[in-house]
């Protein structure tokens, strides 16, 4: 029997995670994990609570309107699941932590805020099945957020 990695695990949970998305254009997972190997907290992309979804509206905003991948964030209805998952936590489960984020292959500028604040150390991504490990510091982000006009 082959046990499977840490980083494959906490992924697959990630994706596990999306499959909860009320999202027309995205479904995407994320999960907290401590340097403990501990699960401190799990989100997905979706609209809060008792707000009515594009899944129930039988349309996407941003889609209906061509509005492209990492802009407008505004006319989103939903809440990323990074945000999501460090709402669930707190920041005091954050700390030093890691985030595994299943089906994107960068981290948005909203998100890259709310994971530096939240005091996560390591961001690992994968966009699908087919595609590779993605991993990122928070000190990177840091520096990103630095260098942003």
């Amino acid at each position: 029997m082959e046990i499977k990695p840490w980083d494959e695990y906490f992924l697959d949970l990630a994706k596990t995670c999306a499959t909860r998305s009320n999202c027309l254009r995205a479904q995407v997972g994320a999960v907290i994990v401590g340097e403990d190997k501990k699960i401190k907290a799990t989100g997905y992309n979706g609209t809060p609570s008792k707000v009515e979804s594009c899944v129930e509206r039988g349309e996407c905003y941003r889609m209906k309107n061509n509005i492209p991948s990492g802009t407008k964030y505004e006319t989103c209805r939903s809440i990323h699941a990074e945000q999501n998952a460090i709402i669930q936590a707190g920041q005091d489960r954050c700390k030093d932590g890691t985030i595994y984020i299943w089906g994107h292959n960068f981290i948005c500028i909203l998100c890259k805020r709310f994971i530096v604040q939240s005091g996560i150390k390591q961001c690992v991504l994968k966009k699908d099945e087919d595609s590779p490990i993605i991993r990122v510091s928070v000190d990177d982000l840091r520096k990103e957020l630095e260098n942003q006009r």
